[in-house]
Formats: C-alpha cells, sequence, structure tokens
C-alpha cells in the first residue's frame, strides 16, 4: 500500500511540476491574452482582449512585470508585433488625373520604375447627363481604345506612352512582372474568362503577345487579381457567381476562389479552398441574372439571408502575410473599399476593415517608401506608410543584482516596421520587424519592458499590440 501511494505522491508531484512555467526558455514571448494580462505591471488605456493588448486611446501605456531568472542573461534584442489591421489609409488627389480613366493597373517594376495602366481618357466616349453618349473627337481605330501605360520616377510626374492592349482586350484586371516581362490580365468577355498579354516594352505604343484564354473560369465573375509569390507560383484570385445575384450586388460576390499556375500561363488549376467565403445559408433554389456578355440569363443558388459582396480583387504580400483589397458591397450600404488578410495564401483570408466610398476596383502597391491604394471612381486615392501603427516608444530594463527591481534601462527608442520592395517582385514587399538592439544592456537576473503610444498625424488609428518577444543570446 505505501508503494502505491508514494507512487501516486511522485505523479502528482510529476504532474504539478510539468505545469509551472518554464525557467524562461531562450526568449520571453507574450501572445495570448493570459500572457499579456500575467505580465502586465501596469497598463493605461490599454485593454487585453482577442489575444492581444489594444490601445483605447492613441495615448496609451504598457509595463511588463520584472521577468526573474537564477541564471544571469544577456539579452539580443526585443521585437514588437502588431494586429494585421491595415487602417492607417489617408486620402491623396487621384494619381489619375486628367487622362487616365477606367480601373487602373499599377506596376511598380523597382523603385523609380513605375507603371500605371488604365484608358486614355482622349480616345474614349463620354456619357452624358441624359445617359447618351458623345463620341471622342478623336479619330482613333481599336487599337487605341484599350488600356494605355503611363510612366513615373516618382510617383508625381506621369508620362503617357501609348497603347498596351486593343479595344477587345478593354477589361485589364491585373498585371504582373516577371524577367522583364510584363504579364498583362484581361477578362473576354467582360467579367469571364482571364486572358493573357505579354509584353516586353510598354513604351512602344504597341500591344504585345496575345496569349489568349489562360484560366477558363467556370464561375462567371472573374475581375481577378495576381501575384507571383517567392516560390514562382502565380496565384490568381477571382469572383464566383454561383452563390448570388451578382447584378444586384455591384456584380460582386461573397465568394472568390483561388487557382495556381506554375508560370502563370498554363494550367492554372484551382484550389480546393476558396481565398473567401461570406455565404449564407443555400436554399436549394435556384435564379437567374442577366449580364451583358451572356445572351442567356447566368445561373446561381439562392442563399439565406442576404450577402455581402466582394470582388474586383487587388493583392500585395507584405513579409509572411497576405493582403487582398476589393470592392466591399454590404447588405444595406453603399460600396466602398475593403479589405482581408491571411498568414497563408492556401487558406480562407480574414476580414480586416472598410474605407472610403464609391466603387474602387482598387490597384496596389509599393512606391518611394509608401504604399499607395489607387481606385478608379472618386477624387481620392489612398496612401499609406504600412501596416504598422507609428508613434510608439518602447525601452527595455534589467535587474543586475537580482534584487527584483530594475536598475539599468534603454534609452525610449521609436519603434516601427520597416518595408522595402523584394527585387524582382512587383507585390511582395520584405519587412523588418519593429526591434531594439539590446546587446549593450549589461547581463541580468530579471527584465523589464514599457512601451507607449501617441498621435503623430492626422490619423486616428489605435495600436493594437500582438506579440512581444524578449530575445537572449
Amino acid at each position: 500500500m505505501k508503494k502505491i501511494i508514494q507512487l501516486s505522491l511522485m505523479a502528482l508531484v510529476s504532474i504539478a511540476n510539468s505545469q509551472q512555467p518554464k525557467e524562461g526558455g531562450s526568449n520571453w514571448k507574450i501572445q495570448t491574452q493570459k500572457e499579456w494580462e500575467a505580465s502586465s505591471d501596469t497598463a493605461k488605456n490599454i485593454s487585453f482582449k482577442n489575444e492581444q493588448a489594444l490601445s483605447d486611446s492613441l495615448v496609451s501605456s504598457y509595463k511588463s512585470i520584472v521577468k526573474k531568472y537564477k541564471k544571469k542573461k544577456k539579452a539580443r534584442s526585443i521585437v514588437f508585433k502588431q494586429s494585421a489591421a491595415w487602417d492607417n489609409w489617408k486620402e491623396i488627389p487621384t494619381l489619375a488625373g486628367d487622362e487616365i480613366d477606367n480601373a487602373q493597373v499599377f506596376i511598380p517594376v523597382k523603385p523609380g520604375d513605375y507603371y500605371l495602366l488604365g484608358t486614355y481618357k482622349a480616345y474614349q466616349s463620354t456619357r452624358l447627363p441624359d445617359r447618351t453618349w458623345k463620341k471622342s473627337k478623336y479619330n482613333v481605330d481599336d487599337s487605341q481604345k484599350g488600356y494605355h501605360a503611363w510612366h513615373s520616377t516618382d510617383m508625381k510626374n506621369w508620362k503617357h506612352y501609348g497603347p498596351v492592349t486593343n479595344l477587345r482586350a478593354k477589361w485589364v484586371t491585373t498585371a504582373e512582372y516577371v524577367d522583364g516581362k510584363f504579364y498583362i490580365y484581361y477578362d473576354f468577355p467582360n467579367d469571364q474568362d482571364p486572358h493573357l498579354i505579354i509584353d516586353e516594352d510598354l513604351k512602344d505604343g504597341k500591344m504585345g503577345k496575345d496569349m489568349g484564354m489562360v484560366f477558363p473560369d467556370p464561375s462567371h465573375g472573374s475581375d481577378c487579381s495576381i501575384l507571383r509569390d517567392e516560390d514562382g507560383l502565380f496565384h490568381l484570385i477571382y469572383e464566383n457567381w454561383d452563390p448570388i445575384d451578382a447584378r444586384a450586388h455591384s456584380f460582386d460576390s461573397p465568394l472568390a476562389g483561388h487557382a495556381v499556375s506554375k508560370d502563370g500561363i498554363h494550367d492554372f488549376k484551382i484550389m480546393p479552398t476558396p481565398a473567401v467565403d461570406h455565404r449564407t445559408t443555400p436554399t436549394g433554389k435556384y435564379g437567374g441574372f442577366k449580364h451583358s456578355s451572356d445572351k442567356k440569363p447566368l445561373q446561381y443558388e439562392i442563399h439565406t439571408p442576404e450577402q455581402n459582396a466582394y470582388g474586383d480583387w487587388t493583392n500585395i504580400k507584405i513579409g509572411d502575410r497576405y493582403y487582398l483589397f476589393c470592392d466591399y458591397d454590404p447588405v444595406g450600404e453603399g460600396i466602398k473599399l475593403g479589405y482581408f488578410s491571411s498568414d497563408d495564401i492556401n487558406k480562407q483570408f480574414v476580414f480586416g476593415g472598410s474605407l472610403g466610398k464609391g466603387h474602387p476596383d482598387p490597384t496596389i502597391g509599393f512606391a518611394e517608401g509608401k504604399f499607395y491604394l489607387i481606385q478608379q471612381r472618386g477624387e481620392v486615392d489612398f496612401i499609406s506608410s504600412g501596416p504598422w501603427v507609428e508613434g510608439v516608444e518602447a525601452r527595455v530594463g534589467v535587474d543586475t543584482t537580482g534584487n527584483g527591481e530594475i536598475n539599468e534601462w534603454t534609452k525610449w527608442q521609436e519603434i516601427k516596421e520597416e518595408y522595402k520592395q523584394k527585387p524582382g517582385f512587383v507585390r511582395i514587399i520584405d519587412k523588418k520587424p519593429a526591434s531594439i538592439d539590446l546587446t549593450d544592456l549589461p547581463s541580468g537576473y530579471g527584465f523589464s519592458f514599457e512601451y507607449r503610444t501617441q498621435k503623430i498625424d492626422e490619423l486616428d488609428t489605435k495600436v493594437i499590440m500582438d506579440e512581444v518577444k524578449l530575445l537572449f543570446k
């Protein structure tokens, strides 16, 4: 009996020890709500929810407890990570000016080498208030009525270089740049079946080689985006109209498909997981709606309740996170810009928020150290320093004596992420984390950190801190 009791006691001790926090490990990481709360000494205007530390005001502060260790440790750096929210956009005058029309496509090839594709207003017919059309005063043929190219070295001055598609290829939706060649994708007919033009020179005023249809979209409603990832794969995100009367929802949908190709030309394979899926409950009943490109009504399955709709996709990758921007047509509201994000392009994206108003049909890119979100309609475009919300300062302290009190602090330092376009990629941006080098801080038996936020411009975007890691040597 004693032996059994001893074994039971040993088992209980073993379980108890396994539940004790381990001795610091190699790093000190805070990334769950419990960890944020347990590690907090004082927090001003900060609440803990959704596994994060949320600043309830533009001015806030967080001070951690002193994390103690039995043996001396040498700190290497501290790294801060904010949430995936990207709400710090501000309005700027439209980049399109008086020349560029329709849904623009932005192609930032490399620093100082930027293209914007769109139709040339002077060559287009104009719809009058009585809904009749006024023809252009210029007598141009169909080769001039498609998309044209404009080029800039500074995102301020744009030079017109002439057509890159003809009238047949006028529904351009997205573009990539690969090894000196521009991949320009267009729908034909409108909203269906992405086609491709490959062009080596957008300044010669001539259309490149038309490769024909590259993705036979089975669902209608293309309006796709394209992103070539670091592994070379081309990811195409497209509208899927199967579950909605798209005509009644700005020709958008709650469902976005995802197809992948090795070269962006051949064998696009539809992935099993859609990029976006906000469908409601299917009823098993079907309806139909008309589209100008189809003689017969397009069939869709009726869902209930009414669904939010998204479309006209554009995408970008920052570090290890993917963002999708789109038209957002919420139930009972006007159309506006919306965005989604994911840390894996092969998983469903999560809705992040909205901005602006009007039918945006957006395009996004990085240039001159900023992110530009360009829309087809409206009097403004948008600019952002990046997902990181600025105005954050931090410092780290060390207990060198082992008495549980901090006796040496670093100076307060501004922390922020830094972004740089990845060479050879249009839509991939390298990210340098927001961090402080701690190699000059002496070794110690305990460590603490603080961060504080403040308003730095006209934006009212609050900081949401997702994770903090104190790294040791």
